[in-house]
């Protein structure tokens, strides 16, 4: 046999074994020299959380309930941290106490109008807004009235479940034409009766579809 051929062959044999102990020394220097995640983000146990339910209204008490998330899976310790952040709730200050100066009746308030208002108070990558609502009772019920095209149409609106008010959605927030493509959400509404292109202010579920 060649010299050539005796060392094809050993490299051969050896290839699982060299191949091994390579995996196993990368593995080692990553432990020892790469990054250590942060103790409070080291877990399992993450996922995306509610960070705040941020009511924002004018004097009468009608307006907006501004839900905001994380933008990531985080453990509850890193929630915590976050909730605490100077930076995000100077923000929240700050937005409760501008829109109503902005927007001395916040009754009439569309709420595309509020979300493009809301998101210039974005302060921290953490956090983004998962849901608009509207809020108040004058305002609530504005869509809670009779509805022609809907038989037994409801007369009023559960706080408790809030079908049926109007609300967006984070991709209606962020990344819809807020201008010229808007389409309105009813919480808990079904088929064509879910959502429009315009601010219907009337029922949008019958007594038969109230879930209670």
């Amino acid at each position: 046999m060649s010299n050539y051929n005796y060392q094809t062959q050993t490299l051969l044999a050896l290839a699982p074994k060299l191949f091994f102990i390579i995996i196993v020394a990368v593995i080692f220097l990553k432990e020892c020299f790469g990054e250590k995640p942060d103790p409070m983000d080291d877990s399992i146990n993450a996922s995306r959380e509610i960070v705040e339910q941020l009511i924002v209204a004018d004097s009468t008490r009608n307006g907006f309930r501004v839900v905001y998330a994380t933008e990531n899976s985080v453990t509850k310790e890193r929630l915590e941290e976050i909730r605490k952040r100077p930076v995000i709730l100077d923000a929240f200050k700050r937005l409760k106490a501008d829109a109503p100066f902005y927007w001395d009746n916040m009754i009439e308030t569309d709420i595309y109008d509020f979300a493009e208002f809301a998101i210039k108070y974005d302060s921290d990558p953490a956090i983004r807004i998962h849901n608009i609502f509207i809020y108040g009772y004058q305002k609530v019920e504005m869509y809670a009235r009779p509805n022609t095209n809907i038989p037994n149409c409801v007369s009023f609106i559960n706080p408790n479940t809030g079908q049926g008010i109007q609300y967006l959605s984070h991709d209606d927030i962020y990344y819809r034409d807020r201008k010229n493509n808007r389409i309105y959400r009813y919480w808990k509404c079904y088929a064509n009766n879910s959502t429009s292109s315009t601010d219907e202010r009337f029922s949008h579920f019958s007594e038969s579809q109230r879930i209670w």
